[in-house]
């Protein structure tokens, strides 16, 4: 049985996402050294191709394994932006978790998939679409983390699984609001504006259907990794735990049903929010 959401303050959405940027915010690496009681690290496509963006490995929350799907920021942050090569990783790791009859997880945290000539020249777009593709075609329970930053089609790629978590600081956009903002306005100040315009936030994911459950930051993941890593893997251990005991038609009827009236008038799940929370008050 999932417990109560736990309450979370009203917090404007370019707060987090500045607190979501904080270089010293705790990433997929942390999460599997404080949260996971074993972790097998795997490597690139199978095909002589890899992208230490994306991080694939064999994980255990509590007594449920897994296959475990993470964007690393740190290696985005300091080499390069996720290219496609980090996709084909990622559809690696769905086909393996459907081969071994495991659940797959996603950790999103990416500022967004590289823009440069050859990111598109190497199938960026395509990847992006398969990955969609194969994640709500997968016929094994998914669930998925939004860990800090949710910009484009990177992490939108990752998202559509059985049942979505998201830190109280993370965010979800198919465009970051600076990039936004420079389209309406021709600058990158509204970007605060088109944020709360936007609906990126917990709150707003929640309110909106696309999340399923807030993991409180007490304030912010970045003054607390060790306590809000271990945080993430209860949730974890516990939402595996509920999906795996739903049989495997039945998972993938409502999930197929789920992103088909997503975001529309008929998703009415989430219409009553948690008492404490700002979710009544979201941006759908």
């Amino acid at each position: 049985m999932r417990a109560p959401q736990e309450p979370f303050p009203d917090i404007p959405a370019w707060e987090s996402i500045t607190i979501s940027r904080r270089g010293d915010r705790p990433g997929v690496r942390q999460v599997l050294r404080y949260a996971a009681s074993d972790v097998l690290p795997l490597n690139g496509t199978g095909a002589w191709e890899t992208d230490p963006a994306l991080l694939l490995a064999l994980a255990r929350f509590g007594g449920v394994s897994c296959v475990l799907l993470g964007q690393d920021r740190r290696h985005q942050e300091e080499v390069r932006p996720l290219g496609p090569a980090a996709l084909r990783v990622a559809r690696r790791g769905m086909r393996l978790a459907s081969e071994l009859g495991l659940p797959l997880v996603t950790v999103i945290d990416t500022p967004g998939a590289a823009m440069s000539p050859e990111a598109k020249r190497g199938g960026l777009a395509g990847e992006i679409a398969r990955c969609l593709a194969d994640l709500v075609d997968l016929d094994t329970p998914t669930l998925s983390l939004l860990l800090g930053q949710g910009g484009g089609g990177a992490a939108l790629a990752l998202i559509p699984c059985d049942r979505v978590l998201v830190a109280q600081h993370g965010w979800l956009s198919p465009l970051p609001p600076e990039g936004a903002s420079a389209i309406v306005h021709r600058d990158v100040e509204h970007a605060p504006h088109i944020a709360a315009a936007q609906g990126v936030r917990s709150a707003d994911l929640l309110a909106g259907g696309i999340a399923d459950r807030i993991v409180a930051e007490h304030p912010d993941a970045a003054e607390e990794p060790q306590a809000f890593c271990r945080r993430v893997g209860r949730e974890l251990e516990r939402e595996l735990a509920v999906l795996l005991h739903i049989r495997r038609p039945e998972l993938l009827t409502e999930r197929l049903r789920r992103y088909r009236v997503i975001g529309s008038a008929a998703d009415t799940r989430h219409s009553a929010t948690a008492p404490g929370t700002a979710a009544d008050d979201a941006v759908a």
